[in-house]
Order: C-alpha cells, then sequence, then structure tokens
C-alpha cells in the first residue's frame, strides 16, 4: 500500500509540474507581448504549443512513442518555463522549479513507475 501512495504521489508531482509549466509559459507569454490582442496570443500561442509538443511525444499515450523525442519535448517545455520565469525576475521559481522536475523524474525513473 505504501508504494502505491509513493507512485501516486510522484505521478501527481510530475502532472502538477506539467501545469506548472504550461502556466509559466502562458505568464511569460502574457506578460512578453504589447497590447492586450498580443499578450493574449502570446499567452496562449506558448502554453498551446507547450501542450501540443507534450501530447505528441510526451504523454504517457503520445501520438509517438520517440523517446529522443520525449526527452527534448520535456527539456524544451521545462526548461523554456525556467527560462520563463528567470526572464520575468523570478529568480527562486526558475531554480528550484528544474531541480524539482529533475528530482521527480528521476524518482518515476529509478522506481519504473510508469506514466
Amino acid at each position: 500500500m505504501l508504494s502505491t501512495i509513493w507512485q501516486d504521489f510522484n505521478l501527481a508531482v510530475a502532472f502538477g509540474a506539467e501545469l506548472v509549466a504550461v502556466g509559466a509559459l502562458a505568464y511569460w507569454g502574457y506578460r512578453t507581448g504589447h497590447g492586450r490582442v498580443a499578450k493574449l496570443a502570446w499567452a496562449v500561442g506558448a502554453a498551446v504549443a507547450a501542450m501540443v509538443l507534450w501530447g505528441l511525444f510526451a504523454a504517457p499515450h503520445a501520438s509517438f512513442s520517440i523517446p529522443a523525442a520525449a526527452v527534448l519535448t520535456k527539456i524544451a517545455v521545462f526548461g523554456g518555463a525556467a527560462l520563463g520565469l528567470w526572464r520575468l525576475g523570478h529568480r527562486t521559481a526558475a531554480v528550484v522549479f528544474p531541480v524539482l522536475v529533475a528530482v521527480n523524474l528521476l524518482v518515476i525513473h529509478l522506481g519504473h513507475l510508469s506514466m
């Protein structure tokens, strides 16, 4: 039972990290644009691009099962979120977020937890 709780917890953390990454990218996009329409376009565009890439390559039931593409997508989405946070002045979050993601992915990989 403890292993099931541990597995569920780590998979929930992974999903939460994905949501945080999409939110951070949308936030970066909104703050990057100039004017209401541009802000919304950047925010929606960054979030949708991340979600489409994730669904194609990195999701548990991705459209394409290409391990290298999954790794590159995770680096792009999580790294992009961290870079966006850094550029917006959220330095602590920009450092802590990818570290937590890396630890979580390592636990999932070493524990052979299914995603």
